[in-house]
């Protein structure tokens, strides 16, 4: 790159995901609103996702506390939701599945990072 200002890795191959262009001055992400609807949605998952951001694209950690709380509640009772379904239908299937996919999820990693310690 020769340091331009309207250089861009982008005019080298695929950009990474860098954040919002809360400034403008990304030349990746200047024409944002000119980008393909279905680029511009892939886009949107990446660099706010809805676990972080609220419906207004507020970011969690600039939130007022008591909203922060809140938001930060929603967020984990939503997974806590996903999770237990999750872990239902895999016991309907067979009933001592989630220990199995416990050992093969944490315990064996884990054991793994223990003896490379």
């Amino acid at each position: 790159m020769d340091g331009h200002s309207n250089s861009s890795l982008r005019d080298y191959g695929l950009g990474l995901p860098h954040g919002p262009n809360r400034t403008g001055e990304h030349v990746a992400t200047q024409n944002y609103t000119a980008m393909d609807p279905n680029e511009r949605d892939i886009f949107n998952h990446l660099i706010l996702p809805d676990d972080s951001y609220n419906s207004e694209g507020v970011y969690w950690a600039d939130m007022p506390l008591g909203k922060r709380l809140a938001f930060n509640n929603s967020v984990d009772s939503a997974e806590a939701r996903k999770e237990l379904s999750q872990i239902g239908r895999m016991m309907k299937k067979d009933p001592l599945s989630p220990i199995g996919w416990y050992t093969r999820n944490a315990v064996i990693p884990g054991a793994g990072l223990l003896l490379e310690g």
